[in-house]
């Protein structure tokens, strides 16, 4: 492997290794995501349980100097810094994250060499299958520690999520998760005309004005299956929350999710007597279930396996962590602090659109055209990967439906 160059978000990971084991101790939240100062956890060490290696580096006093001693499998001490360099390392790693770009991944030499010294084959964990199952599938750090609550010693595996680049994602989309529908009304020169817009919200304006549109469904049978798992209806919901997050139903005030909550109440989708209550908890539920392990790809048993919890990075730099218990505080904070956002609508979408700009204009798109949109640099022919495949309309053949589909993702704020 050549030099070390990743995103934001993964060197952050490097920085929360840093950071606590230098710092040693990692204060909870509560509910407003302010800092509890009764409550926190010291660290006794973190595991690298990476599908190449096993490495424990381990906290302990020296000379009153707290240092950290990096063992082997084996139990084989091969390294020994003080606690104060570390830190010192988080620092100057923030500052070269701080003023990276957001978007392209990026070089730190000095701290790739130190982590190789420390026998690290990346800044971030790539958790063997075995850590995988014991702390859950989601862990990025693995931690032991010591409770200020009840003095308790665990090895939990906690989520990094970090604020020092682009918004980081609760629930992924996928090319096939998110829902379809059929235009009533449609028929193929409208459908050229539609794809020809590019703005997704005077898409959806358009097709309101024009045409009704009727919910056929998941897109994947696993995401259909996975969502049903938290409640049978959470497609019909989640349907609503879209729909409203992109302006067919009434706007919500913004796209947080507790204000397109908001939206869904009023419409009430599934028809409960209490939707004040009941959609709330909904929203809560699957936001939760999205951090503990449900996907829109992969087949999900509802197991929510959480040993630790979830850390957040701020743009100071600064750390705090909820617990991973299914519980009020934490699901709360979800759904407080998360929004409803559309992912890239692909390559499909663009040549879709691309080729009804040019039937308006009665031409055909030109070789070079189509090259530049099947490919991001048409010198080196490397392809163009945006997996999107929504936001367009087109034509099945055994039923002459109009279909379109939107799909969907969760992030942080």
């Amino acid at each position: 492997m050549g030099q070390w160059s990743f995103n934001k978000g993964e060197w952050t990971e490097a920085y929360v290794f840093l950071r606590l084991l230098g710092d040693g101790r990692l204060y909870g939240a509560d509910a407003n995501f302010q800092k509890d100062e009764m409550t926190y956890i010291d660290i006794v060490n973190i595991i690298r349980d990476d599908v190449d290696r096993y490495l424990v580096f381990e906290r302990f006093m020296n000379d009153q100097v707290a240092s950290v001693k990096a063992t082997d499998r084996d139990d084989i001490t091969f390294k020994v810094v003080t606690a104060p360099e570390l830190t010192e390392k988080a620092e100057f790693l923030y500052e070269k994250i701080k003023t990276a770009s957001n978007k392209k991944a990026f070089p730190v030499p000095e701290i790739e060499l130190y982590l190789k010294g420390l026998r690290l084959s990346s800044p971030k964990a790539n958790i063997s299958k075995d850590a995988a199952e014991e702390y859950g599938k989601k862990t990025d750090i693995i931690i032991t520690s010591e409770d200020s609550l009840d003095s308790t010693k665990k090895t939990e595996g906690f989520s990094i999520k970090s604020h020092l680049g682009s918004s980081s994602t609760l629930f992924n989309s996928s090319s096939t998760s998110g829902f379809e529908y059929i235009i009533e009304g449609c028929d193929d020169e409208s459908m050229v005309e539609l794809n020809a817009i590019g703005s997704f919200t005077s898409f959806i304006e358009e097709i309101k004005k024009r045409f009704t549109l009727r919910f056929r469904g998941s897109r994947n049978d696993v995401f259909d299956q996975n969502i049903k798992i938290v409640d049978s209806q959470m497609d019909k919901i989640l349907n609503c929350a879209v729909l409203s997050s992109c302006g067919y139903y009434d706007k919500p005030d913004s796209n947080t999710t507790e204000d397109i909550c908001a939206v869904v109440t009023k419409y009430n989708p599934v028809g409960v007597r209490n939707p004040d209550v009941f959609y709330p908890a909904k929203f809560k539920e699957f936001l939760f279930d999205a951090f503990a392990g449900l996907t829109a790809s992969k087949p999900w048993n509802g197991r929510k396996l959480l040993t630790g919890g979830y850390i957040d990075v701020d743009k100071n730099g600064d750390m705090l962590y909820y617990r991973a218990m299914s519980d009020d505080i934490f699901s709360s904070y979800l759904y407080h602090h998360t929004y409803f956002d559309r992912p890239d609508r692909g390559v499909s979408y663009e040549m879709t659109k691309a080729t009804c700009e040019a039937k308006l204009m009665n031409r055909v798109l030109s070789s070079d055209e189509i090259t530049n949109i099947l490919f991001s640099d048409p010198v080196t022919q490397k392809k163009n990967l945006k997996k999107g495949d929504w936001g367009y309309i087109y034509k099945e053949e055994q039923t002459g439906e109009y279909i379109f589909a939107i799909n969907f993702q969760v992030r942080f704020k």
